[in-house]
């Protein structure tokens, strides 16, 4: 049997290596190292909301907003493959509700940002970290 925390990691790890070579990894790194500060500041319902928003102009904001509901997915905290259906379902959320899919959602970010930093190689400004971690 596997722990749910074993899981979320495992997702977290597919979802970040299958970035490697994409085109906007600094991009997507930057986003992603934002991502547990934007939940801890602005609430989760914002934080998924801002990626709404910014994805119709900037792809990669939509990359990070899918692959933090594929590892809430893995992680049983939600049961939707939509990213418009996770945000209508964090809204609609009692306080109770949004309290554990926030502790959930940071639980994913954090996962999501070790291993921008360890697989991709990006820091918080979206430039590469060569790998003696100068």
């Amino acid at each position: 049997m596997k722990m749910r925390a074993h899981c979320v990691a495992a997702a977290a790890y597919e979802r970040v290596a299958a970035r490697q070579n994409a085109d906007n990894t600094k991009k997507y790194g930057a986003i992603v190292h934002k991502l547990p500060g934007m939940i801890l500041q602005n609430g989760l319902a914002q934080a998924t909301g801002f990626l709404l928003a910014k994805g119709s102009s900037a792809p990669e904001h939509l990359l990070v907003l899918d692959d933090l509901n594929a590892v809430l997915c893995a992680g049983d905290a939600v049961k939707t493959s939509d990213r418009d259906t996770l945000h209508r379902q964090i809204i609609a959320a009692d306080l109770q509700q949004t309290l554990k899919l926030t502790r959930q959602a940071l639980e994913a970010a954090g996962w999501l940002k070790r291993y921008v930093q360890g697989l991709l190689r990006v820091d918080a400004t979206g430039e590469s970290v060569d790998k003696e971690g100068k």
